[in-house]
């Protein structure tokens, strides 16, 4: 890829006669990091995936880096997939194999890594999100916080150029969250990573965000910076970002 940039044109997805989203247009530039934000269940998350690869849209086009993501085969299309490191809702860790090992499965099977390599970054990794002490244990026997925590060090570890997030401080507690998306903007600061990530926390999304946008009414609204997101004078927009009980969206 020439570049880390992302850009969706006249996105839309239906499932059967449902209109999910349409006309979703958003460029991202390399190293920018734009969060998502919405009431749940309108999209979200499924354009994360679009955006990853796991689902293809019913109608629009995907770049990743100036390359169709829609039309890619191959080894065009691995080397897309390869750039992108992506944290799932639901974490996706592998149950079988230790917190180490599953940092160590991804080195090993993508980058081919030695075992000084993996060893290094199970150590850094872990370390950032506090959880090197647990390195032997199995995800059922961590809690719900700490497997979060160790999705986000996974989607890491492969220091991949484009970072998708979906909800990364989710059943973290404030101090926690505040940590982890400090973790996030060092990594992209040390990588020059593009970020997608989804979040509800308007603290988080405020100290994350390059730019925001509102997923509502089946489409995207860029409501922009942080500061213009505050200023935005479309009222969903302010109903959501303030919590407000009444306004326009139900």
């Amino acid at each position: 890829m020439a570049s880390s940039e992302i850009e969706l044109k006249n996105v839309g997805f239906k499932a059967g006669d449902e209109i999910i989203l349409q006309d979703v247009n958003l460029h991202l530039s390399s190293g920018e990091t734009f969060v998502l934000v919405g009431p749940s269940g309108l999209g979200k998350t499924l354009l994360l995936k679009m955006v990853a690869g796991l689902l293809s849209p019913t109608h629009g086009q995907i770049s990743i880096g100036g390359e169709n993501l829609l039309t890619s085969r191959g080894k065009t299309r691995e080397k897309i997939i390869r750039q992108m490191g992506m944290l799932f809702q639901k974490n996706a860790l592998f149950d079988s194999l230790s917190v180490s090992e599953n940092l160590a499965f991804a080195m090993r099977e993508v980058n081919h890594s030695s075992p000084q390599e993996i060893n290094h970054a199970i150590q850094k990794y872990l370390t950032a999100v506090g959880l090197f002490e647990s390195k032997d244990l199995f995800p059922d026997e961590i809690s719900g916080g700490m497997q979060k925590r160790l999705g986000i060090a996974r989607a890491l570890v492969l220091q991949p150029k484009i970072l998708l997030f979906d909800d990364p401080t989710a059943g973290l507690d404030p101090i926690t969250s505040r940590k982890i998306i400090e973790l996030i903007v060092q990594v992209k600061k040390e990588n020059e990573c593009t970020i997608l990530a989804i979040t509800n926390d308007m603290h988080r999304a405020f100290q994350m965000a390059d730019r925001i946008g509102l997923v509502v009414d089946h489409t995207l609204i860029v409501t922009g910076s942080v500061a213009e997101t505050k200023a935005h004078r479309d009222p969903r927009v302010q109903q959501f970002i303030h919590g407000f009980l009444e306004g326009p969206l139900a």
